[in-house]
Protein backbone atom coordinates (compact mmCIF):
# COMPACT_ATOMS: atom_id res chain seq x y z
CA UNK A 1 0.00 0.00 0.00
CA UNK A 2 1.28 3.51 -1.00
CA UNK A 3 1.23 6.11 1.22
CA UNK A 4 -1.37 8.18 -1.04
CA UNK A 5 -3.75 5.04 -0.20
CA UNK A 6 -2.86 4.67 3.22
CA UNK A 7 -4.24 8.30 3.75
CA UNK A 8 -7.52 7.34 2.27
CA UNK A 9 -7.88 4.02 3.70
CA UNK A 10 -7.32 6.36 7.52
CA UNK A 11 -9.11 9.04 5.88
CA UNK A 12 -11.91 6.27 5.81
CA UNK A 13 -11.78 5.05 9.41
CA UNK A 14 -11.71 8.46 10.79
CA UNK A 15 -14.39 9.94 9.49
CA UNK A 16 -16.59 7.02 9.50
CA UNK A 17 -15.68 7.07 13.70
CA UNK A 18 -15.88 10.96 13.84
CA UNK A 19 -17.22 12.39 10.94
CA UNK A 20 -15.60 15.07 8.78
CA UNK A 21 -16.04 17.56 11.15
CA UNK A 22 -13.88 15.98 13.45
CA UNK A 23 -11.46 15.26 10.54
CA UNK A 24 -8.18 17.39 11.17
CA UNK A 25 -4.52 16.61 9.66
CA UNK A 26 -3.06 15.48 12.54
CA UNK A 27 -5.32 12.59 13.06
CA UNK A 28 -5.34 11.88 9.47
CA UNK A 29 -1.09 11.61 9.79
CA UNK A 30 -1.06 9.45 12.84
CA UNK A 31 -3.98 6.92 11.61
CA UNK A 32 -1.80 6.99 8.24
CA UNK A 33 1.96 6.93 10.01
CA UNK A 34 2.43 9.49 7.29
CA UNK A 35 3.67 13.02 8.30
CA UNK A 36 1.41 15.75 8.44
CA UNK A 37 3.20 17.87 5.09
CA UNK A 38 2.84 14.36 3.00
CA UNK A 39 -0.93 14.61 3.19
CA UNK A 40 -0.25 18.70 1.65
CA UNK A 41 1.71 16.19 -0.87
CA UNK A 42 -1.24 14.57 -2.56
CA UNK A 43 -4.49 16.46 -0.97
CA UNK A 44 -4.90 20.33 -1.08
CA UNK A 45 -7.86 19.68 2.01
CA UNK A 46 -10.49 17.86 3.83
CA UNK A 47 -12.75 18.38 0.99
CA UNK A 48 -10.23 16.87 -1.33
CA UNK A 49 -9.50 14.19 0.47
CA UNK A 50 -13.28 13.21 1.00
CA UNK A 51 -13.75 13.22 -3.13
CA UNK A 52 -10.70 11.13 -3.29
CA UNK A 53 -11.83 9.06 -1.05
CA UNK A 54 -15.57 9.00 -2.46
CA UNK A 55 -13.76 7.78 -5.91
CA UNK A 56 -11.90 5.09 -4.75
CA UNK A 57 -14.69 3.55 -2.92
CA UNK A 58 -17.16 3.99 -5.73
CA UNK A 59 -14.76 2.19 -8.00
CA UNK A 60 -13.44 -0.86 -5.95
CA UNK A 61 -17.08 -1.14 -5.50
CA UNK A 62 -18.11 -0.94 -9.32
CA UNK A 63 -15.15 -3.48 -9.84
CA UNK A 64 -16.05 -5.61 -7.37
CA UNK A 65 -19.36 -5.78 -8.50
CA UNK A 66 -18.54 -6.80 -12.33
CA UNK A 67 -16.38 -9.62 -11.49
CA UNK A 68 -17.43 -12.36 -13.81
CA UNK A 69 -19.90 -9.97 -15.48
CA UNK A 70 -20.37 -12.03 -18.95
CA UNK A 71 -22.34 -10.20 -21.76
CA UNK A 72 -23.64 -13.30 -23.19
CA UNK A 73 -25.10 -14.67 -20.41
CA UNK A 74 -28.82 -13.28 -19.89
CA UNK A 75 -29.44 -10.69 -17.34
CA UNK A 76 -30.93 -12.80 -14.47
CA UNK A 77 -27.95 -14.50 -14.28
CA UNK A 78 -25.60 -11.72 -14.23
CA UNK A 79 -27.62 -9.92 -11.84
CA UNK A 80 -27.72 -12.82 -8.93
CA UNK A 81 -23.62 -12.64 -8.90
CA UNK A 82 -23.70 -9.02 -9.24
CA UNK A 83 -25.89 -9.22 -5.92
CA UNK A 84 -23.49 -11.59 -4.23
CA UNK A 85 -20.43 -9.48 -5.08
CA UNK A 86 -21.81 -6.46 -3.40
CA UNK A 87 -23.16 -8.11 -0.66
CA UNK A 88 -19.55 -9.61 -0.21
CA UNK A 89 -18.28 -6.14 -0.37
CA UNK A 90 -19.85 -4.49 1.49
CA UNK A 91 -19.36 -7.54 4.43
CA UNK A 92 -15.87 -7.61 3.88
CA UNK A 93 -15.46 -3.87 3.82
CA UNK A 94 -18.41 -1.98 6.23
CA UNK A 95 -16.17 0.73 6.70
CA UNK A 96 -16.96 1.22 2.84
CA UNK A 97 -20.69 0.73 3.03
CA UNK A 98 -21.06 3.41 5.95
CA UNK A 99 -19.09 6.04 3.63
CA UNK A 100 -20.91 4.96 0.09
CA UNK A 101 -24.34 5.33 2.53
CA UNK A 102 -23.44 8.60 4.17
CA UNK A 103 -22.07 10.47 1.45
CA UNK A 104 -23.43 9.28 -2.17
CA UNK A 105 -25.79 12.72 -1.58
CA UNK A 106 -23.78 14.53 0.72
CA UNK A 107 -22.82 18.34 -0.21
CA UNK A 108 -19.28 17.77 0.25
CA UNK A 109 -19.18 15.96 -2.79
CA UNK A 110 -17.91 17.64 -5.96
CA UNK A 111 -20.37 17.99 -8.53
CA UNK A 112 -17.41 16.76 -11.19
CA UNK A 113 -16.54 13.85 -8.41
CA UNK A 114 -20.76 13.08 -9.19
CA UNK A 115 -20.85 12.90 -12.62
CA UNK A 116 -17.25 10.76 -12.48
CA UNK A 117 -19.24 8.67 -10.29
CA UNK A 118 -21.87 8.70 -12.90
CA UNK A 119 -19.26 7.31 -15.81
CA UNK A 120 -18.11 4.87 -13.47
CA UNK A 121 -21.53 2.96 -12.64
CA UNK A 122 -22.50 3.31 -16.37
CA UNK A 123 -21.92 -0.35 -17.55
CA UNK A 124 -24.58 -0.88 -14.93
CA UNK A 125 -26.99 1.20 -16.17
CA UNK A 126 -26.64 0.60 -19.87
CA UNK A 127 -27.31 -3.65 -18.53
CA UNK A 128 -30.61 -2.21 -17.15
CA UNK A 129 -31.74 -0.19 -20.00
CA UNK A 130 -30.57 -3.68 -22.32
CA UNK A 131 -32.85 -5.83 -19.62
CA UNK A 132 -35.68 -3.02 -20.11
CA UNK A 133 -35.61 -3.69 -24.10
CA UNK A 134 -35.26 -6.76 -23.97
CA UNK A 135 -38.36 -7.26 -21.23
CA UNK A 136 -36.43 -8.52 -18.69
CA UNK A 137 -37.40 -6.60 -16.07
CA UNK A 138 -40.26 -3.85 -15.66
CA UNK A 139 -40.16 -1.05 -17.66
CA UNK A 140 -39.44 1.72 -15.12
CA UNK A 141 -37.28 4.58 -14.68
CA UNK A 142 -33.64 3.85 -14.41
CA UNK A 143 -33.26 5.53 -11.17
CA UNK A 144 -36.32 3.60 -9.84
CA UNK A 145 -35.07 0.19 -10.73
CA UNK A 146 -31.66 0.78 -8.62
CA UNK A 147 -33.28 1.92 -5.83
CA UNK A 148 -35.94 -1.12 -5.82
CA UNK A 149 -33.04 -3.09 -5.70
CA UNK A 150 -30.43 -1.32 -3.79
CA UNK A 151 -32.88 0.20 -0.60
CA UNK A 152 -33.45 -3.39 0.42
CA UNK A 153 -29.41 -4.10 0.18
CA UNK A 154 -28.86 -0.87 2.00
CA UNK A 155 -31.28 -1.95 5.05
CA UNK A 156 -30.50 -5.60 5.03
CA UNK A 157 -26.60 -4.37 5.21
CA UNK A 158 -27.58 -1.71 8.24
CA UNK A 159 -29.53 -4.86 9.88
CA UNK A 160 -26.31 -7.09 9.61
CA UNK A 161 -24.67 -4.19 11.32
CA UNK A 162 -26.67 -3.74 13.67
CA UNK A 163 -26.36 -7.97 14.30
CA UNK A 164 -30.10 -8.10 13.77
CA UNK A 165 -29.79 -10.69 10.68
CA UNK A 166 -26.36 -12.42 9.73
CA UNK A 167 -25.75 -11.84 5.84
CA UNK A 168 -22.66 -14.47 6.24
CA UNK A 169 -25.30 -17.17 6.25
CA UNK A 170 -25.98 -18.17 2.93
CA UNK A 171 -29.79 -18.75 3.22
CA UNK A 172 -30.08 -15.04 4.81
CA UNK A 173 -28.13 -13.78 1.50
CA UNK A 174 -30.30 -15.39 -1.08
CA UNK A 175 -33.35 -14.10 0.07
CA UNK A 176 -32.27 -10.92 -0.22
CA UNK A 177 -31.15 -11.15 -3.41
CA UNK A 178 -34.15 -13.12 -4.71
CA UNK A 179 -36.40 -10.17 -2.94
CA UNK A 180 -34.55 -7.81 -5.01
CA UNK A 181 -34.68 -9.23 -7.99
CA UNK A 182 -38.72 -10.01 -7.63
CA UNK A 183 -39.30 -6.35 -7.31
CA UNK A 184 -38.28 -5.91 -10.59
CA UNK A 185 -38.63 -8.64 -12.80
CA UNK A 186 -41.04 -9.02 -15.29
CA UNK A 187 -41.80 -12.45 -14.82
CA UNK A 188 -39.83 -13.70 -11.37
CA UNK A 189 -40.77 -16.96 -11.65
CA UNK A 190 -39.37 -17.84 -15.38
CA UNK A 191 -36.19 -19.46 -15.93
CA UNK A 192 -33.18 -16.97 -17.31
CA UNK A 193 -33.85 -16.33 -21.04
CA UNK A 194 -31.17 -17.67 -23.46
CA UNK A 195 -28.02 -14.79 -24.38
CA UNK A 196 -28.65 -13.54 -27.65
CA UNK A 197 -27.47 -15.30 -30.29
CA UNK A 198 -27.62 -18.85 -28.47
CA UNK A 199 -29.68 -21.53 -28.48
CA UNK A 200 -31.33 -23.79 -26.42
CA UNK A 201 -30.87 -27.79 -27.52
CA UNK A 202 -33.77 -29.56 -26.40
CA UNK A 203 -34.07 -33.29 -26.83
CA UNK A 204 -36.76 -34.43 -29.16
CA UNK A 205 -39.63 -36.18 -27.57
CA UNK A 206 -40.11 -38.61 -30.17
CA UNK A 207 -37.34 -41.38 -31.00
CA UNK A 208 -35.62 -41.89 -34.34
CA UNK A 209 -34.24 -44.90 -35.76
CA UNK A 210 -30.98 -44.24 -37.57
Amino acid sequence: MNKKEAILKSVLKLVNRGGFYHLNMKNIAQEADVAAGTIYVHFKGKEELINALYQMVVSDFNAHVLKGYNPERAFRENFFEMMNNAVGFYLDDPDGFSFIEQYTYSPLIFKETQQENFIILEPIYQMVRDAIRLKEVKDLPEALLVAMVYGPLEMMMKFHLARKTDLTKHTNRQQLVNTCWENIALNPAAPPPTPAGKKIRRKSAVKTND
